[in-house]
């Protein structure tokens, strides 16, 4: 792996940050923007180290009406409305058909803690951005293919914007970091907007957010007996 001095500093800062939160937890609204119109819902998810995930959708009451699971390479999602759990790995391909959009587990929970994904690579190269001022941060594979864009700040520390590519160099989606508050020693985002070729896919807007936070045991496993299980692996 080759890269300048200037984008393997960055590179490293930005890993650094993202190990630093062992745990968190956030409370915020979220909107679907795709097939059935504008939707929106409350949302609250915990997370720690390394890639475990849950996210439970809230309904008028507070009650949870949905409950998404990553364990580590494991994937699960209750639906209480129709009673049906899904199960399966957690690839990008199934994690797909909940999110409407090719996403890595790990990016996902990067997303929840207001991290960036950053893309496995073989070169990084950092320039000017133009006539946007700060810097931005390109990612190649092999052969010199782009995979990832991403746009800093000023102070060459705060991600503004992403962008990820496929190996044809079309654009796969866009993510946008607005709303920066100080979170206890930490700068991030508290809107978060997803979007692709054709518009936008899904925002999130926190409302509260802590790191290092306590997590309860259990709370990664999903335990729904009499529902209708769907492996989505077999």
């Amino acid at each position: 792996m080759r890269e300048g001095p200037d984008a393997g500093r960055i590179l490293a800062s930005l890993k650094q940050y993202k190990d630093q939160f062992e745990s968190f937890r956030g409370v915020g609204r979220f909107k679907t923007f795709r097939s059935a119109g504008v939707k929106s819902f409350r949302i609250a998810w915990i997370g720690s180290q390394p890639q475990n995930l849950r996210v439970e959708t809230l309904g008028p009451w507070g009650q949870s009406a949905a409950t998404f699971v990553i364990n580590g390479s494991s994937f699960f999602l209750y639906s209480r409305q129709d009673n049906r759990y899904f199960k399966g790995d957690a690839t990008v391909r199934n994690l797909s058909r909940f999110v409407s959009m090719p996403m890595r587990a790990e990016d996902l929970f990067g997303l929840l803690s207001g991290q960036p994904p950053i893309l496995a690579f073989h070169r990084a190269k950092i320039r000017a951005s133009r006539g946007e001022g700060g810097r931005l941060l390109s990612l190649y594979k092999k052969w010199g293919r782009l995979i990832e864009k991403i746009w800093l700040a000023d102070d060459e520390e705060t991600v503004e914007r992403v962008e990820v590519f496929d190996g044809r160099g079309n654009l796969k989606y866009r993510i946008q970091f607005s709303e920066f508050h100080q979170v206890e020693s930490s700068c991030l985002p508290h809107r978060i907007a997803i979007s692709d070729l054709d518009g936008p896919l899904w925002s999130l807007t926190v409302e509260k957010f802590r790191t290092n936070v306590s997590i309860p045991d259990g709370a990664y496993t999903l335990e729904v007996p009499g529902a209708q299980v769907i492996d989505l692996d077999s």
